[in-house]
């Protein structure tokens, strides 16, 4: 531990072994939130920009469908701590991947080409511009 001696210079001061104790659980707790925070910035620059604003985004639609559905506890809490409009999000979500399934950017089990032959699982084919 380091003090201000009269002088004003750091000086060296021994801990007792409580105090040891207490400043390794402090130092493990700061690498631990230094990590964490590292780790959500990564995660963060992986969310668009768009899905910020996706809320004003999305269009308010005349006829919604009341459903009860069961969603995995992870992925509700996921949603929630996003705050306010949640919902909607979740729904965007939804929307998107139900587009790139008719788009055939993914595909889904049972999609099959023109021989009849299962694709599921394999990436959509880019078509090659002719130059």
């Amino acid at each position: 531990m380091t003090g201000c001696g009269r002088d004003g210079l750091f000086e060296e001061r021994r801990r007792n072994i409580e105090q040891e104790r207490a400043h390794f659980k402090f130092m493990l707790e700061l690498e631990r939130q230094e990590e964490w925070l590292k780790d959500f910035k990564l995660r963060q620059l992986l969310v668009p920009p768009e899905w910020h604003r996706i809320e004003s985004r999305v269009p308010v639609r005349p006829h919604k469908t009341k459903l009860t559905a069961a969603f995995d506890a992870d992925v509700v809490k996921w949603f929630r701590r996003m705050g306010h409009g949640y919902q909607a999000r979740m729904n965007a979500v939804l929307r998107a991947y139900m587009l790139a399934l008719i788009s055939k950017h993914i595909l889904s089990e049972g999609d099959t080409n023109r021989e009849g032959d299962e694709i599921w699982g394999l990436p959509a084919k880019k078509e090659k511009k002719e130059e």
